[in-house]
């Protein structure tokens, strides 16, 4: 563990506040917000008593901010409170909220927020939990346990996104369940961990679905010891067809992706450093390594390399920005939050070959405050009047972009864990909004989100791919792919439109690439037409090629111009026709990698080629490549 004088932990996934429901007015005392670039501006959106240590944060499909908060973190006890999801309300439309309204509540330590449909995924280690509106009154009245025994809520369930391809990826800390009966895990999760189960345990137990009232989270001590290794995992609704991603991070709090389906993440250290890593299929990132440890991967061909310096702090939320509604120094970028710099900064991405590394090899202070313990080095001294700079209570955790496109960014308290006073939880909690005055407006509230979405219009949906809440980009998707092939010919016309954005484009293509696996025409549309429309679309495409793959009984090899991409002169390319070998290994394909890493330069796509050969070829195939006379295939 990193020393006490440090100030550290895992990142504050900090959370939630014991809020039933509130409609209290903000204090009139107003603080010291965090000092911003000039052209941005930044106030509170919400503040204690509405919130308190707030940390996970995700805005439903009519674009209400839910916030998960309570009194769970750090030391909770078995009759501890539960935590809560509320929803913020602007009744009067100022743009400040004026009260919150209960969602669900008597739930672990709320460190993840995503909205899927009607189902607004939780995780509250040791659950995942679906809650769900029934009848229509803003409060859940359904809870799933999806899955169970996921460890505490140190180095815990995170990171919550739905993704293109129509599956739920998040990340997982180092804490292992208990596996104990009725406390089972599915079996990734025990893999990531190194425990085995007593013989007969499920891999996958069911979920188990429970009315309001007859919902009780499941208690672990936060004192129980970590297994050897945390990463990134997917699945499909429901929680089906649960797989590790990548693996070897020690606490990633957040992974997000960008407008191409590209991911970056952050990871809270040991003694190394916190980092950002871009997570991909089969990556190994050092920590908890079988045979070769390294914290950065850099020199080190076992490990999949960061994504940028490590540095001293606590990496919390992240997502990627590509809208209007910041100014141009300020789109396709990432932001992300170190709440123990008290700090959000913003990575400007680059392509080094196949690997995210910021612009200059560093990043920048976007949102900067202060207030107890420490904060970035940078922050402080005077204003260009000579005015001193005021501290100003501002601990980042979650970070999401709202329907008005300015970013909300989660303020958790001064205090670490929870803090009683007269029987009732007393912690600070904020919700910061940063914003551009000369942001173009946005129509979010059109009529069409007061129709079901089975009664939108085609175009009504393609409009929504690639939007700026993440659930109306996958209740699109879904409800496109519910269509079925009746609509195959729209889209397919659709994505030659001029002006598409690089993330409806993505979202289109792998709508189209979702529907009917075992269509012959979709795949020879994608193999033709649709990977000659953009470098994005070559990427995408050979992705898609896997996925159809996978999700196909018939299953096969994959087509030719995927192993044709193996000599694609762009190392994105090549990196994601590795990826597609390795997620739909065929033996044909064991010949092309070899090849392929025989001469292959670029640092990760060598290394994605390895990790594919090992899915391909069996063990003894493997042994005999060590006696070949070429360096990058011994």
């Amino acid at each position: 563990m990193k020393p006490i004088r440090r100030l550290r932990f895992v990142p504050p996934a900090l959370l939630t506040a014991l809020v039933i429901a509130v409609s209290q007015g903000q204090p009139a005392a107003e603080p010291t917000l965090p000092i911003v670039p000039a052209e941005l501006k930044v106030e509170l959106f919400a503040r204690e008593p509405m919130v308190r240590n707030p940390a996970a944060m995700a805005f439903d499909a009519r674009g209400r901010l839910f916030v998960g908060q309570g009194p769970q973190y750090r030391n909770p006890k078995p009759d501890t409170p539960g935590d809560t999801v509320v929803f913020l309300i602007d009744s009067n439309g100022d743009g400040i909220a004026d009260s919150a309204k209960t969602f669900a509540t008597g739930l672990n330590s709320i460190q993840g927020l995503a909205w899927h449909g009607r189902d607004l995924w939780i995780g509250n280690s040791p659950d995942l939990t679906i809650v769900r509106d029934l009848d229509g009154d803003d409060v859940a009245d359904e809870y799933v346990k999806v899955y169970t025994d996921l460890g505490n809520l140190e180095h815990a369930n995170h990171g919550h996104n739905w993704a293109p391809d129509g599956k739920l990826y998040f990340s997982q800390g180092t804490s292992k369940g208990l596996t104990q009966p009725g406390r089972i895990a599915p079996k990734p999760f025990r893999d990531l961990w190194d425990v085995t189960a007593p013989a007969g345990t499920p891999d996958f137990p069911p979920p188990q679905v429970f009315r309001q009232g007859d919902y009780k989270a499941t208690y672990q001590d936060p004192k129980d010891d970590w297994g050897r290794e945390g990463g990134v995992l997917r699945c499909d609704d429901m929680g089906a067809n649960l797989e590790i991603v990548a693996r070897g991070l020690r606490n990633p709090w957040d992974i997000s992706f960008d407008s191409g389906f590209n991911w970056l993440g952050t990871d809270n250290d040991q003694s190394e450093g916190d980092r950002i890593f871009m997570p991909f299929v089969g990556a190994h990132f050092g920590w908890g390594h079988g045979w070769s440890t390294h914290w950065t991967g850099r020199d080190h061909p076992p490990t999949a390399p960061i994504s940028g310096p490590v540095f001293d702090g606590s990496g919390t939320g992240i997502v990627y920005y590509d809208a209007q509604q910041l100014p141009p120094e300020y789109r396709g970028v990432w932001f992300f939050n170190d709440w123990l710099r008290k700090t959000t900064f913003v990575y400007r991405p680059h392509w080094d070959g196949a690997l995210l590394l910021p612009q200059n090899g560093r990043w920048e202070p976007i949102a900067r405050g202060g207030g107890a313990g420490r904060a970035v080095s940078s922050y402080g001294g005077r204003d260009p009047g000579g005015k001193a700079l005021v501290s100003a209570l501002y601990k980042p955790v979650d970070i999401v972009i709202g329907p008005d496109g300015a970013l909300y960014v989660s303020g958790w308290g001064e205090e670490l864990g929870v803090v009683w006073k007269d029987g009732a939880q007393a912690n600070e909690g904020r919700i910061f909004r940063i914003s551009w005055a000369d942001a173009p407006a946005v129509k979010a509230a059109t009529a069409k989100r007061a129709r079901a979405i089975t009664q939108w219009s085609f175009d009504e949906l393609f409009e929504d791919l690639g939007g700026l809440l993440p659930v109306w980009s996958i209740n699109a998707s879904d409800e496109l792919v519910r269509r079925g092939p009746a609509i195959k010919a729209q889209l397919t016309a659709a994505l030659t439109r001029s002006g598409l954005s690089e993330a409806q484009q993505t979202w289109a293509l792998w709508a189209l690439g979702r529907i009917a696996p075992g269509d012959t025409g979709i795949d020879g549309w994608l193999a033709e037409a649709g990977r000659t429309l953009s470098l994005n679309a070559r990427i995408q495409t050979i992705r898609i090629a896997a996925h159809r793959i996978r999700a196909n009984a018939r299953r096969g090899e994959l087509p030719a111009f995927v192993s044709n991409a193996l000599k694609d002169g762009e190392p994105r390319v090549r990196f994601a026709a590795v990826q597609a070998m390795a997620q739909a290994p065929h033996r044909q394909q064991v010949g092309p990698l070899t090849e392929l890493v025989a001469v292959e330069q670029d640092r990760v796509t060598f290394y994605a080629g390895w990790q594919a050969l090992r899915s391909n070829a069996p063990v003894d195939s493997l042994h005999a490549l060590l006696k070949d006379k070429r360096a990058g295939v011994r």
